[in-house]
């Protein structure tokens, strides 16, 4: 961690790529942050924007192949977890070290999970594991902070033994919860935690989470399509298209001075109780394939806002205010 700023997650200029058959998906096209200690980040865009590549780049859970990380440093607590090696390709820490980092020092909720627990083993079992890999406590032991832990996200002790099928979606994703916190991490990766819950259940679920960050002071990334989670949970957002970040700063920034014309797209999408409208105003176009960018700006093609400009290079991210940042060349 940086004693001086309390910075927890510093990742600059990632590249990963995808080297398929097909072709190359590049899915992700420097990507630059940090967040601190007690920080929450929103990471909000569309299916297929590169939000879960940079994350489970975070955890080291990518698979290689078809992975390749071109570029880009990633530290997590004063670790650097990626880091430039031989002849400036990029080098990925040791599995072992990783493996101890997990739980530890940073943590992920799963999108889905159904496919997250295992299905033959007790839901108790599951928490009680991840504390005796990590805490090296005792079986005993393990089990009691696992029943703690259940008591924690409001599920009865009393079910320990029990299977994922005998609860609901969003007891399931309590469980998960439970898991990732089990150890106290200092870093949590929500990746959409309520997307297949309904919409009572979300909202139980997310303030859960919010109120387990706050007590425990910890540093959240929140990966989600819905900006409305992003007001109620987040500090900071980062807009994220085709793999680049095209609009990074406050809430403040992003809800009352949102500056890229992809961010106003989406708030375009968004119901207003003040404005009488008989239409949303939905971003126009389909996603750029991220097998075939272009040389220029990734939104060019959808962008209501385009000029000749756009079209002769990829626009910088820059600062038009303090800690606001905009990939744009309007926004200079």
């Amino acid at each position: 961690m940086n004693q001086e700023n309390n910075t927890v997650v510093s990742v600059k200029d990632l590249v990963v790529h995808y080297e398929t058959e097909e072709g190359i998906v590049e899915a992700v096209n420097g990507v630059s942050f940090d967040i601190k200690k007690g920080e929450v980040l929103g990471l909000v865009g569309e299916t297929g924007a590169g939000k879960t590549t940079i994350a489970l780049s975070m955890m080291n859970l990518l698979p290689f192949p078809p992975t390749n990380i071109i570029e880009g440093e990633i530290e997590i607590c004063g670790e650097k977890i990626l880091y430039p090696g031989k002849e400036g390709k990029p080098e990925m820490i040791s599995a072992k070290k990783m493996q101890k980092m997990r739980g530890n020092n940073i943590s992920m909720i799963f999108q889905d999970p159904m496919t997250a627990l295992n299905p033959t083993r007790y839901v108790g079992d599951q928490i009680a594991e991840v504390i005796q890999l990590h805490t090296k406590c005792s079986k005993k032991e393990a089990v009691e902070k696992a029943c703690e832990m259940m008591e924690v996200v409001g599920i009865l002790p009393e079910r320990y033994k029990e299977y994922p099928h005998q609860f609901s979606g969003g007891m399931k994703q309590r469980i998960i919860i439970a898991i990732a916190l089990a150890c106290e991490p200092d870093v949590l990766i929500a990746d959409e935690p309520t997307t297949a819950l309904d919409v009572t259940i979300q909202a139980q679920v997310l303030k859960m989470m919010k109120d387990l960050q706050q007590k425990k002071d910890m540093a959240m990334i929140m990966i989600t399509h819905d900006l409305g989670i992003v007001a109620e949970t987040c500090d900071k957002c980062a807009i994220v298209y085709a793999g680049e970040i095209v609009e990074y700063g406050t809430l403040e920034h992003i809800f009352d001075n949102p500056k890229h014309p992809y961010t106003l797209g989406l708030m375009g999408a968004i119901p207003s109780l003040d404005k009488d409208v008989r239409r949303l105003s939905p971003v126009s176009g389909l996603v750029a394939d991220p097998m075939d960018l272009p040389p220029y700006c990734s939104f060019y093609d959808r962008c209501d806002k385009r000029c000749d400009a756009c079209k002769q290079g990829d626009p910088k991210l820059v600062e038009i205010e303090p800690g606001h940042f905009v990939h744009c060349f309007q926004c200079k």
